[in-house]
Protein backbone atom coordinates (compact mmCIF):
# COMPACT_ATOMS: atom_id res chain seq x y z
CA UNK A 1 0.00 0.00 0.00
CA UNK A 2 3.03 2.60 0.41
CA UNK A 3 4.34 2.19 -2.62
CA UNK A 4 1.24 2.39 -4.14
CA UNK A 5 0.90 6.11 -2.69
CA UNK A 6 4.32 6.52 -3.03
CA UNK A 7 4.04 5.89 -6.86
CA UNK A 8 0.65 8.16 -6.95
CA UNK A 9 2.69 10.82 -5.46
CA UNK A 10 5.47 10.87 -7.55
CA UNK A 11 2.91 11.04 -10.84
CA UNK A 12 0.89 13.79 -9.22
CA UNK A 13 4.34 15.92 -8.61
CA UNK A 14 5.66 14.81 -12.11
CA UNK A 15 2.72 15.96 -13.31
CA UNK A 16 2.15 19.47 -11.57
CA UNK A 17 6.11 20.16 -12.44
CA UNK A 18 5.53 19.39 -16.18
CA UNK A 19 5.31 22.48 -18.11
CA UNK A 20 4.31 23.94 -21.51
CA UNK A 21 6.04 25.86 -23.85
CA UNK A 22 8.09 28.88 -22.47
CA UNK A 23 10.59 31.09 -24.17
CA UNK A 24 11.75 33.85 -22.66
CA UNK A 25 14.30 36.45 -25.20
CA UNK A 26 16.37 37.50 -21.87
CA UNK A 27 17.77 34.07 -22.06
CA UNK A 28 18.92 34.22 -25.49
CA UNK A 29 21.96 35.69 -27.29
CA UNK A 30 21.88 38.09 -29.67
CA UNK A 31 21.87 36.21 -33.35
CA UNK A 32 20.00 36.62 -36.61
CA UNK A 33 18.74 33.66 -37.15
CA UNK A 34 17.56 32.72 -40.25
CA UNK A 35 16.79 28.88 -40.54
CA UNK A 36 14.65 26.96 -38.05
CA UNK A 37 15.74 26.81 -34.44
CA UNK A 38 14.38 25.13 -31.55
CA UNK A 39 14.71 26.70 -28.08
CA UNK A 40 13.40 24.28 -25.96
CA UNK A 41 9.92 23.54 -26.45
CA UNK A 42 9.42 26.57 -28.89
CA UNK A 43 10.43 26.81 -32.50
CA UNK A 44 11.59 29.95 -34.42
CA UNK A 45 10.77 29.68 -37.77
CA UNK A 46 12.77 31.63 -40.29
CA UNK A 47 14.10 31.68 -43.40
CA UNK A 48 17.40 33.30 -45.31
CA UNK A 49 15.07 36.03 -46.75
CA UNK A 50 12.94 36.33 -43.82
CA UNK A 51 15.10 35.94 -40.74
CA UNK A 52 14.12 36.79 -37.59
CA UNK A 53 16.66 38.83 -35.03
CA UNK A 54 17.43 38.45 -31.04
CA UNK A 55 18.39 41.78 -29.98
CA UNK A 56 19.43 43.38 -26.52
CA UNK A 57 17.76 46.24 -25.95
CA UNK A 58 19.41 49.51 -24.47
CA UNK A 59 16.16 50.48 -22.75
CA UNK A 60 14.77 47.72 -21.12
CA UNK A 61 11.09 47.21 -21.29
CA UNK A 62 8.60 46.41 -18.46
CA UNK A 63 5.19 45.08 -18.12
CA UNK A 64 2.42 45.95 -15.91
CA UNK A 65 2.88 43.09 -14.03
CA UNK A 66 6.41 43.55 -12.97
CA UNK A 67 8.04 41.67 -15.58
CA UNK A 68 11.40 43.17 -17.28
CA UNK A 69 13.16 42.38 -20.60
CA UNK A 70 16.02 43.46 -21.53
CA UNK A 71 16.29 41.41 -24.92
CA UNK A 72 13.41 40.78 -27.99
CA UNK A 73 12.81 38.88 -30.42
CA UNK A 74 11.89 40.93 -33.79
CA UNK A 75 9.88 39.27 -36.29
CA UNK A 76 10.96 41.97 -38.71
CA UNK A 77 7.71 41.49 -40.80
CA UNK A 78 4.39 39.61 -41.53
CA UNK A 79 4.91 35.63 -41.18
CA UNK A 80 3.16 32.54 -41.88
CA UNK A 81 3.45 28.99 -41.09
CA UNK A 82 7.06 28.67 -42.77
CA UNK A 83 8.89 31.60 -41.80
CA UNK A 84 9.02 34.86 -38.93
CA UNK A 85 6.79 32.95 -37.02
CA UNK A 86 7.13 30.40 -33.61
CA UNK A 87 5.89 27.43 -33.31
CA UNK A 88 5.05 25.41 -30.26
CA UNK A 89 2.94 22.62 -28.50
CA UNK A 90 -0.45 23.74 -26.48
CA UNK A 91 -2.46 21.61 -24.33
CA UNK A 92 -5.82 21.98 -23.82
CA UNK A 93 -6.96 24.67 -20.66
CA UNK A 94 -3.18 26.09 -20.97
CA UNK A 95 -3.14 29.23 -20.60
CA UNK A 96 -0.72 31.56 -23.61
CA UNK A 97 0.92 34.86 -21.92
CA UNK A 98 3.10 36.42 -24.64
CA UNK A 99 4.39 39.61 -24.16
CA UNK A 100 4.59 42.24 -27.19
CA UNK A 101 5.10 45.16 -28.40
CA UNK A 102 4.88 46.98 -32.04
CA UNK A 103 8.18 47.88 -33.65
CA UNK A 104 6.68 51.04 -34.08
CA UNK A 105 6.22 53.79 -31.82
CA UNK A 106 3.27 54.80 -33.23
CA UNK A 107 1.22 52.01 -34.77
CA UNK A 108 -0.23 48.96 -32.97
CA UNK A 109 0.02 45.67 -34.71
CA UNK A 110 -2.00 41.94 -34.82
CA UNK A 111 -0.29 38.86 -33.82
CA UNK A 112 -1.83 35.82 -35.11
CA UNK A 113 -2.65 32.73 -32.93
CA UNK A 114 -3.34 30.19 -35.54
CA UNK A 115 -3.99 26.08 -34.86
CA UNK A 116 -0.63 24.67 -37.51
CA UNK A 117 -2.91 21.33 -38.28
CA UNK A 118 -5.85 23.43 -39.17
CA UNK A 119 -4.54 26.53 -40.03
CA UNK A 120 -7.50 27.93 -38.63
CA UNK A 121 -6.78 31.20 -36.62
CA UNK A 122 -7.49 31.26 -33.07
CA UNK A 123 -7.12 34.77 -31.96
CA UNK A 124 -5.55 37.99 -32.74
CA UNK A 125 -3.21 39.51 -30.07
CA UNK A 126 -2.48 43.55 -30.12
CA UNK A 127 0.72 44.36 -30.02
CA UNK A 128 0.50 47.64 -28.46
CA UNK A 129 3.26 50.91 -29.98
CA UNK A 130 6.76 50.50 -28.05
CA UNK A 131 7.21 53.83 -26.05
CA UNK A 132 10.62 52.34 -25.33
CA UNK A 133 9.71 51.74 -21.68
CA UNK A 134 6.81 49.38 -21.32
CA UNK A 135 6.17 45.86 -23.03
CA UNK A 136 2.84 44.52 -23.75
CA UNK A 137 1.08 41.77 -22.66
CA UNK A 138 -2.00 38.98 -23.83
CA UNK A 139 -3.39 35.77 -23.11
CA UNK A 140 -5.99 33.60 -24.05
CA UNK A 141 -6.83 29.77 -23.61
CA UNK A 142 -5.68 27.09 -25.75
CA UNK A 143 -8.47 25.69 -27.07
CA UNK A 144 -7.13 22.28 -28.02
CA UNK A 145 -4.39 20.31 -27.73
CA UNK A 146 -1.94 20.77 -31.07
CA UNK A 147 0.74 22.74 -31.89
CA UNK A 148 -0.01 26.07 -32.83
CA UNK A 149 2.04 29.06 -34.75
CA UNK A 150 2.84 33.25 -33.60
CA UNK A 151 3.18 35.27 -36.58
CA UNK A 152 2.53 38.98 -37.85
CA UNK A 153 -0.04 39.38 -39.66
CA UNK A 154 1.30 42.77 -41.02
CA UNK A 155 4.63 44.52 -40.23
CA UNK A 156 7.53 44.03 -36.98
CA UNK A 157 6.29 42.84 -34.03
CA UNK A 158 9.10 42.48 -31.02
CA UNK A 159 8.47 39.59 -28.71
CA UNK A 160 9.60 39.34 -25.23
CA UNK A 161 8.63 36.46 -23.61
CA UNK A 162 5.80 32.93 -24.80
CA UNK A 163 4.66 31.30 -22.09
CA UNK A 164 2.15 28.12 -21.92
CA UNK A 165 0.80 27.79 -18.20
Amino acid sequence: MKRFVSLLCLLACSAALSAGAYLNVNDLDPVKIASNKSYDDVRVLATAEKAVTVEAIPVSREAADGEVFNARLKLGGSGNATYRALSFHGKKGETLVVYLNSSSKTDARQLALVNAATKAEVTVFTAPPDDEAHAGKASCAIPADGTYLLYSKGSGINLYAVICE
